[in-house]
């Protein structure tokens, strides 16, 4: 879009640049302090004002032929010829209004016009080459913008399919734990089993439901984070006991979908079943200001052999890393091993507003790597 032609003030304020302009061929002709210096102001503006509405176009032919190196000769050839034709069509319609207001007051204005022919010729090219250097800094300025929304467009394009792939190795991660957990009663207890089906078939539901939005409330997290314990307690029986304390504040916060799900899974499956006698996952999510903090504390067996696959605890993790780095500026997912006691602590800032949108500034923080 024209810059000029763009909005109604843009144009307003270029003629009336142009009008001021017209001052300067009126002092060519006549000095401020010359009784003809209004009349010669007269005779200046219409041809300025026309010279400025003639140059328009130039812009789309400096946004076209950028100055640029190659090509560099031909391009200030076809500015000065402009200049050159635009000086003189203006230098003639100056002697034309002079000319006219001489037959009015014989102010010998056109005498003057054609006396100082080559100042007011150089002049006329001077404000010619003025707005062509005016438009190609639009020029540039607008290329430089464009190539701006590009570039952010791109990103966020990269951003939205990071984040979707993530989400999508979230399921599977799922689905292989309790996939497992089938197996090993399908022998040991086959009415258990068949009961775990019907939990993991809830489950599944609605965890495909919950990812399909863009953010949720922690509440509803944990709603599903629960429907997952009872599939686990299907299998581990009384070993596993829950002890989930949220404040109403913490509940209402929006979170990514499926965030909080591989922190409680990785502290069951990597702690609490690896103890002979079970244990306590205990939830805690509380604010502060301006801060979301999510604690998921488990006990473990420290001379369990560790344990590997599609469900290992350094995959969990590592997604929540990536998926928190991508979302948020300024989150953090952070672990400490005790002795026999794992807690992993998720800190996501509180912006209601940006976490609806998801399009915060990114900055990885990448947790360290469960055992």
């Amino acid at each position: 879009m024209h810059p000029v032609l763009s909005e109604r003030r843009a144009l307003v304020a270029y003629l009336l640049a142009w009008l001021g302009a017209a001052c300067l061929p009126a002092w060519v002709l006549a000095s401020p302090g010359d009784t003809r210096f209004p009349l010669a102001l007269a005779a200046a503006a219409p041809p300025t004002l026309l010279l400025g509405v003639g140059v328009l176009p130039v812009y789309y032919l400096c946004r076209a032929v950028p100055l640029r190196w190659p090509g560099l000769g031909s391009v200030l050839r076809a500015h000065a010829a402009l200049a050159l034709a635009g000086a003189a069509a203006w230098w003639g319609l100056l002697e034309g209004t002079a000319s006219l207001l001489d037959g009015v007051a014989a102010t010998g204005l056109a005498g003057e016009v054609e006396r100082r022919w080559g100042a007011l010729l150089a002049l006329g090219v001077a404000l010619y080459l003025a707005v062509a250097a005016f438009y190609t800094l639009a020029g540039s300025v607008q290329r430089a913008r464009a190539s701006e929304r590009r570039a952010a467009a791109a990103s966020l394009r990269a951003r939205e399919a990071q984040l979707a792939q993530l989400k999508a190795q979230v399921h599977p991660h799922f689905l292989f734990n309790s996939l497992n957990a089938i197996s090993a009663l399908t022998v040991q207890d086959p009415r258990k089993a068949r009961e775990l089906c019907v939990q993991l078939a809830d489950f599944l539901r609605g965890s495909l439901a919950l990812g399909e939005r863009g953010t949720v409330t922690l509440a509803d997290e944990l709603q599903l984070a629960r429907a997952y314990l009872e599939v686990e307690r299907i299998r581990l029986g009384d070993r596993l006991a829950v002890d989930i304390r949220v404040s109403p504040q913490a509940g209402e916060v929006r979170i990514p979908p499926l965030l909080l799900q591989p922190l409680v899974e990785n502290a069951v499956t990597h702690g609490i079943a690896t103890c002979a006698r079970g244990g306590t996952l205990a939830v805690e999510a509380r604010t502060t200001p301006g801060l979301l903090v999510v604690t998921v504390a488990n006990p473990f067996d420290p001379r369990a052999p560790p344990r590997h696959g599609a469900g290992s605890g350094g995959v969990g993790l590592a997604n929540v890393s990536r998926r928190i780095a991508a979302c948020y500026q300024g989150a953090s997912l952070s672990t400490r091993r005790e002795v026999d006691r794992f807690t992993s602590t998720l800190v996501l800032p509180i912006d209601r507003e940006e976490a609806r949108d998801g399009e915060h500034t990114r900055r990885p923080v990448p947790g360290p790597d469960r055992r």
